[in-house]
């Protein structure tokens, strides 16, 4: 299934539902970004931590339609489904949700066959923690997954990442990305073909995906 995209801008209103290490952190990075969020759990004193970094936050059951109903989640660009432990929780969760015509839904699961009932189910994006933490997954949503991390060390990233508008059209001779930014486009992935030998008259296109090498 191909995993459908949102454009998030700086008034997108985001929903967090269940505050685990998982939810906590994407809540957190949200917020400290400058977003809203709304951030729901059952548990007391997870509500109560969570003053430090949500703009509203509910203590609720979120496999109640009703007490869903009331946060006014219809009303949120996003909502985010942080809790799989209790999967048939969260599957009951994402149905109301989609009751409720909410337009995108992201979810956490614990494997592949979970990933696919919830896609099943209508989830716009499933996330595999063990693959993409909830940090990493709110900067890939902040950044409309521009820059999407591949390798991490002490010293550099190698990520993915797409030409930013002032660099279309232009060769990287003229644009010498190396000196100015740091930057060193290892591979281009174009029409899903990989463009690994690259000299100074290769032009970067808007549809280009670049694997890049950049240092910290």
């Amino acid at each position: 299934m191909h995993m459908k995209r949102i454009l998030v801008q700086k008034d997108t209103q985001f929903a967090v539902l269940g505050l685990s290490k998982f939810g906590k952190g994407i809540a957190a990075t949200l917020y400290d970004n400058g977003y809203n969020v709304l951030c729901c759990d059952r548990n007391e004193a997870a509500v109560h931590d969570a003053t430090e970094y949500a703009t509203h936050i509910v203590q609720a059951d979120v496999t109640d339609k009703l007490a869903l109903q009331k946060m006014g989640l219809s009303n949120f660009d996003v909502v985010i489904i942080a809790f799989s432990s209790d999967f048939e929780s969260a599957a009951i969760t994402a149905t109301i949700l989609k009751e409720l015509k909410v337009k995108y839904i992201i979810a956490k699961a614990n494997g592949v066959r979970q990933k696919q009932i919830l896609e099943s189910i209508g989830v716009d994006r499933v996330i595999l923690p063990e693959k993409e933490m909830g940090e990493q997954m709110a900067y890939n949503l902040i950044t409309n997954d521009l820059m999407e991390s591949i390798h991490r060390s002490d010293k550099y990233d190698i990520i993915e990442m797409r030409p930013l508008a002032e660099w279309v059209g232009k060769t990287l001779e003229q644009l010498k990305l190396r000196q100015r930014e740091g930057i060193n486009i290892m591979a281009i992935i174009r029409d899903e073909e990989i463009i690994a030998v690259l000299d100074a008259k290769t032009r970067l296109l808007d549809r280009d995906h670049l694997i890049v090498l950049k240092s910290i």
